[in-house]
């Protein structure tokens, strides 16, 4: 082998160890315990929830319901939210509807809206709600097969929702 060519081998011999060293450079580095005290979470709690012994159409008692009713029963309760940020909803539980509304063969189509404070409260509190829970007697079941049918709707489950609203102080 000729002495450059052997130089050109030595050269590319110590530039492939250079480079192959130079992925394992260490750098050093330090810690130390940062004392950032604790943090603590907040609650919501549902309690005492209440509802009117009569389904309503218009203010006026419905025991039976026919094809074209839409009545209501007003449920109250206790909704307190402890947190900073913190906000709530307080709506029916999508399973119990759906169980609510199958044991009465999809014939009533059920929905819950919070009409007291509001639809939404949005400040840490202890808040007094009122929820109306609607029956629309309209499904596509209300057919003559439907007459003396009765669904239990006893299971139905009010569920508050955490909210964030990062509009309060």
């Amino acid at each position: 082998m000729k002495k450059s060519t052997k130089g050109v081998v030595a050269a590319g011999a110590a530039a492939a160890i250079l480079l192959g060293g130079a992925g394992t450079l260490a750098y050093w580095t330090a810690q130390d315990t940062v004392d950032a005290g604790d943090i603590t979470s907040g609650s919501i709690t549902l309690t005492d929830v209440v509802c009117g012994a009569d389904w309503l159409e218009d203010g006026v008692a419905v025991a039976l319901i026919v094809p074209g009713d839409t009545v209501t029963k007003q449920c109250t309760g206790t909704l307190t939210l402890v947190g900073d940020h913190i906000g709530a909803t307080v709506a029916l539980d999508d399973a119990s509807v759906a169980t609510a509304e199958a044991a009465f063969n999809d014939e009533v189509d059920i929905t819950a809206t919070m009409t007291s404070p509001a639809a939404t409260v949005t400040a840490p509190d202890v808040y007094d709600v009122t929820v109306d829970i609607t029956a629309v007697f309209d499904g596509a079941g209300a057919t003559n097969e439907s007459q003396g049918d009765t669904g239990d709707l006893n299971a139905l489950e009010l569920v508050a929702t955490q909210t964030h609203d990062t509009t309060t102080p």
